[in-house]
């Protein structure tokens, strides 16, 4: 409604038809430039056809998708007291959580990869989420043309 507001002088112009395919959000053949931006407002993108047609493209939504790396990828750290007593390190992320002490291998709990821990003199080391990112999928927008030749819609697709 707010595009009509916008331009309500050259939309009153306009005959009935044209007036409520406009409110109802319908581009028709026949209508000109100004009906189709009052319509579906400004195109995302404008080409030329071969056969010389103006395109007005309309994209909406829509995502590239990508990579999410969960959890932390790090491992554990944890220190003796004095080199005498037992440290204990954990680390979770995405395939488990690991849990090592300094005089001790480390242990993997959960699914998935899981994690090592490695002991020594007063330090435990672990990789726990060592498991692969998760992958989003892309969506496609939603897409939408317009065609003019001489100025008038002689195609569109529908809303």
């Amino acid at each position: 409604m707010s595009r009509i507001d916008r331009n309500r002088a050259i939309y009153e112009t306009w005959p009935l038809e044209v007036k409520q395919a406009v409110l109802d959000g319908r581009v028709e053949p026949g209508m000109d430039q100004d009906m189709v931006r009052v319509a579906w407002g400004e195109p995302s993108e404008v080409s030329i056809s071969p056969a010389g047609d103006e395109i007005w493209i309309y994209a909406k939504g829509g995502d590239p998708g990508g990579a999410y790396y969960p959890g932390s990828r790090g491992g554990m750290m944890g220190g003796g007291m004095g080199g005498t007593g037992t440290a204990i390190g954990v680390s979770t992320g995405r395939g488990g959580t690991v849990v090592g002490t300094s005089s001790s291998v480390g242990i993997g709990i959960g699914g998935g990869s899981g994690g090592i821990g490695i002991g020594g003199s007063g330090m435990g080391i672990g990789t726990g989420g060592i498991g692969g990112p998760i992958m989003s999928r892309p969506v496609a927008p939603d897409i939408r043309e317009v065609v003019f030749r001489n100025g008038s819609v002689v195609r569109a697709d529908k809303p």
